[in-house]
């Protein structure tokens, strides 16, 4: 049986110093490999872990460029699951800063 995703994806981290890496974190219904594949080409994956019954995944994705939002899809032991399939929704994407002299914070 095909592992399905429960809760995520949702971006947990963008790399603010240099703009090449994120984190993605998912939930899973079964243990499975996670794997995120964006449309540039960067990507990641890592094995599930469990607690409690439930499976989590933190996806390190690397080889993003920085000032680029790019659109990724996440699959779950090589089979998609996001996004659905006939979404009227935009896709999910990772904006990266354009460098350390790039970003700013405001209060």
């Amino acid at each position: 049986m095909t592992a399905g995703l429960r809760l995520g994806p949702l971006l947990r981290y963008v790399d603010r110093e240099a703009g090449g890496s994120a984190t993605v974190w998912i939930e899973a219904d079964r243990p499975c490999t996670a794997e995120v594949r964006c449309a540039d080409g960067a990507g990641g994956s890592a094995r599930s872990w469990q607690i409690a019954g439930h499976h989590y995944a933190l996806i390190p994705v690397t080889g993003l460029r920085p000032g680029t939002e790019t659109a990724y899809r996440v699959l779950l032991n090589g089979e998609q699951v996001w996004p659905l399939a006939g979404s009227p929704f935009p896709e999910s994407t990772i904006r990266t800063p354009k460098g350390p002299d790039a970003v700013s914070y405001t209060h």
